[in-house]
C-alpha cells in the first residue's frame, strides 16, 4: 500500500505543484507520457503543446475577413472545444483488449507555460494535460500500448517520451510515428 501511495505522488505532484513549467521543457512536436499501474489501477498522463489542438485554416479566415481581435477572443474557446472533444484517452493511445480496461474519469485542462526573464514570445504557450484514470480486469494482459493513435489524431507529432512504473517494471522510452508500440 506504501507502494501505491509513493507511486501516486510521484506521478501526480508535477502537476499539483507547477502550475507553469518553464518555458524551455515546451517543445512543439513532442508528446510526453507518464504512466503508472498499480493492481488494476492505471493511471496515463498525456502531455502536448497546445498548438497541436489549433486547426486553423488561414484560407477560411481571410476569406471570412474576421477581425483579429475578435479572432483572439474566440481562439481559447474553440481550443476548449476541441479539447473536450477528446472525450477518451484511447483516442491517443490503444491498450490491448485482452487488458480489460475501463475508463474511470478523465480531466483535461489547458496550463500555461511559464516564462523566466523578459522573453514575451512564450508568455501565451500552453500546454494541455490529459490525466486518464483507468481499472483493468487483467491488468497482466497489458503488455504493449500503441500510440499510433496519437500521431494519427496530431499531424505535427514527432516523438512521444513515455516514462512511468508498470507493476515494479519502470519504462522509459521515446517513440516515433514508424514505432509507437511500447512493449512490457
Amino acid at each position: 500500500m506504501v507502494r501505491v501511495i509513493i507511486l501516486c505522488a510521484t506521478f501526480l505532484a508535477p502537476h499539483a505543484i507547477a502550475e507553469n513549467r518553464h518555458a524551455g521543457a515546451h517543445v512543439h512536436g513532442v508528446n510526453h507520457v507518464k504512466l503508472v499501474l498499480s493492481d488494476s489501477s492505471l493511471q496515463i498522463s498525456y502531455e502536448f503543446p497546445v498548438v497541436q489542438l489549433a486547426k486553423h485554416d488561414e484560407h477560411k479566415h481571410d476569406e471570412h475577413k474576421h477581425d483579429e481581435h475578435k479572432h483572439d477572443e474566440n481562439k481559447h474557446d474553440e481550443l476548449a472545444e476541441q479539447l473536450e472533444e477528446i472525450k477518451s484517452i484511447t483516442t491517443l493511445v490503444a491498450i490491448p483488449d485482452a487488458a480489460d480496461c475501463s475508463q474511470s474519469d478523465i480531466r483535461q485542462e489547458l496550463r500555461a507555460v511559464g516564462s523566466t526573464g523578459s522573453d514575451e514570445a512564450h508568455a501565451d504557450h500552453q500546454d494541455v494535460i490529459i490525466e486518464a484514470a483507468l481499472t483493468c480486469q487483467n491488468p497482466s494482459a497489458l503488455n504493449t500500448m500503441d500510440f499510433s493513435p496519437a500521431f494519427n489524431h496530431f499531424d505535427d507529432v514527432e516523438k512521444i517520451e513515455v516514462e512511468g512504473i508498470l507493476g515494479a517494471q519502470p519504462i522509459s522510452e521515446t517513440l516515433m510515428a514508424r514505432k509507437a508500440v511500447i512493449s512490457f
